[in-house]
């Protein structure tokens, strides 16, 4: 009897503040949204100490009286919802009312704040949440809200925070949330006395630009305004071929609010689906507005995980948005390939190739490859002066590269209007056969080549079952394969362009290539899985050593869907600009 006890106020605002105070930015976090809350156009940020000195919110916005003032300190006030039937439709990014009573029982706190007409301010002092003073002060119209020693009297906390660099990177991330959750939203912030961002109000494009520099901005599409099943969706995506060994470029913002979400990443990822390499991630400012009734925000303390009430519908609104960007960004990089093509074409038989041989086509394919001398311009550069990856620009017939030739056994040279492109001449042939096979399963023909003798081998356990699981996959890649007892296969043809292999050899490398890369069990991604293994097995074919076949290689290459990444997502084409090899001589 008698063990079970209330506890003290104090523990319990310390408990809360566990929950809702994690790092000092958590504390940035909350305080801004109540100043968002509060209608600020322009906020200013200050920290010292990587948080655990100073943090410090001020803001323009409504402010409070004397009475809101000190009810606001109290536990579980808020004027954000009434009844718990508001829950369900919350529209504000603070509603929860424990966040300035839980930052006030573990640190030194200040609040001043000022309404519109009111001739004096109220000051309120805290001690580890206990009211030292309210009074009086001369403040301007808005709130401003110190926070100092931060954990003061919870050591067991502050002891647990991570180095300061580690704290500082947490707040400029906060920082940057709520810069482009609202872009409309003047603000600085000043770390340690210096000024990290003094962001004006702008657009969402400006305000990237202002946050990480025009370089960054100019790898990023537009998304154009996008609706589907109420969820309606705009931002911003990096280019095909521009990625980040991590995901600290991702943003997800849901009704303004940032958050984590399975959801909304799968929806990127199936965006982007072949065009990251394994270990890349794409870019993403990514706004959706949804419905409140659709989405609770009320899962995590810290607001910071959402569940939706249909999530596949918000997935798919993710997925083809981006899709959509990145199809008109292909579209306006291939138009002037394709204009150009078809130039040459209407040129008449002289621009076609001499000598009558017969010239390897892809199927659509927009024309035969035409003849090219050294210094002809055969296809437009794809990316600005700052990638360090070929991404899809629209570029003028200026713009156009001429193929210079080898650099040494795998890279072709071109030139460019922006500067010189290295070729990888196997990922490109990789890029060229993924898109035939792709193109065999759609509906196309594969053109396979039957074996003069059937050829039976068996294969480890392992193999026999991938190439067991996979047989309708290999079938439309041009494989006529059969079971045949035990773990032996029958293989009586496969695609023409591995005439020639030792059919147990290529069967062997797809399996270990197919197993190497894990794929999912996703049908659509385990077919793909199949169509990249089967393209990897051409990379030990000869390189083309003529002009001409060079020449087919990069207009093949230019007429696929996806020309400038291999279907493992690494580069097909990198690109120097002049202006950096200005710099590497000196002569910027």
């Amino acid at each position: 009897m008698g063990n079970i006890r209330v506890l003290p106020e104090v523990v319990a605002s310390q408990v809360a503040a566990g929950e809702v105070v994690e790092r000092p930015a958590s504390v940035i976090k909350e305080l801004l949204e109540n100043s968002l809350d509060a209608g600020a156009s322009s906020i200013e940020v200050e920290v010292r100490g990587a948080g655990t000195a100073l943090l410090r919110v001020t803001d323009n916005g409504s402010g409070m009286d004397r009475e809101d003032a000190l009810m606001a300190l109290e536990r579980h006030a808020t004027s954000k919802i009434m009844t718990a039937a508001d829950l369900a439709s919350v529209q504000t990014m603070g509603f929860r009312g424990e966040a300035l009573p839980s930052i006030a029982s573990v640190s030194e706190f200040t609040l001043r704040t000022r309404t519109e007409g009111a001739s004096a301010g109220t000051e309120a002092v805290l001690r580890g949440g206990k009211l030292v003073a309210a009074r009086d002060a001369g403040c301007p119209v808005g709130t401003t809200i110190e926070v100092k020693s931060l954990f003061f009297n919870v050591p067991a906390r502050k002891k647990f925070l991570r180095s300061p660099a580690t704290e500082s990177a947490h707040l400029d991330r906060a920082i940057e949330n709520v810069a482009l959750a609202f872009p409309s939203v003047a603000l600085v912030y000043l770390r340690d006395g210096r000024e990290i961002h003094r962001l004006p109000s702008s657009s969402l494009a400006a305000r990237i630009g202002d946050l990480f520099g025009a370089e960054d901005r100019a790898q990023l599409l537009e998304i154009a305004p996008f609706e589907r099943d109420g969820v309606r969706v705009h931002g911003l995506v990096s280019r095909p071929g521009v990625t980040r060994a991590d995901r600290g470029r991702q943003f997800f913002f849901i009704n303004g609010r940032a958050v984590d979400s399975g959801f909304l990443a799968a929806g990127l990822r199936e965006a982007y689906r072949q065009m990251l390499e394994p270990g890349r991630h794409a870019s993403v400012v990514l706004h959706l507005e949804i419905d409140p009734r659709e989405v609770d925000c009320n899962v995590h303390p810290a607001k910071r995980e959402v569940r939706f009430r249909r999530g596949s519908v918000v997935r798919d609104a993710v997925h083809e948005a981006v899709a959509a960007a990145l199809r008109e960004a292909r579209a306006e990089w291939l138009r002037p390939v394709q204009a150009h093509i078809a130039a040459r074409v209407a040129r008449g038989p002289e621009a076609m190739p001499r000598g009558g041989q017969h010239q390897p086509e892809l199927p659509r394919t927009p024309a035969p490859p035409p003849e090219v001398r050294p210094a002809e311009m055969v296809a437009p550069v794809a990316a600005p002066a700052s990638a360090p990856a070929l991404s899809p620009q629209r570029t003028s017939s200026a713009g156009e590269f001429r193929l210079i030739g080898p650099l040494g056994p795998r890279y072709l040279l071109l030139e460019g209007a922006e500067g010189l492109v290295l070729l990888d001449r196997a990922a490109a042939r990789q890029r060229i056969l993924f898109e035939r096979l792709q193109r065999g399963v759609d509906g196309g023909a594969v053109a396979a080549q039957r074996l003069l003798m059937p050829a039976v081998f068996e294969l480890a356990p392992r193999w026999h079952e991938v190439v067991a699981e996979n047989l309708g996959a290999l079938a439309s890649s041009g494989f006529a394969i059969d079971l045949f007892g035990g773990h032996s296969v029958k293989v009586e043809a496969m695609p023409d362009f591995l005439a020639g292999r030792d059919p147990q050899r290529v069967v062997e490398d797809f399996a270990r290539d197919f197993l190497a890369e894990g794929p999912s069990r996703n049908r659509a991604t385990l077919n793909d899985s199949v169509r990249r293994a089967v393209a990897r097995l051409a990379r030990d074919a000869p390189e083309p050593a003529d002009e001409r076949a060079q020449h087919a290689l990069v207009t093949q290459l230019l007429a696929c869907e996806l020309p400038y990444c291999d279907p493992d997502g690494k580069p097909v084409m990198l690109q120097f600009s002049w202006r950096e090899l200005d710099r590497k001589f000196g002569r910027s």
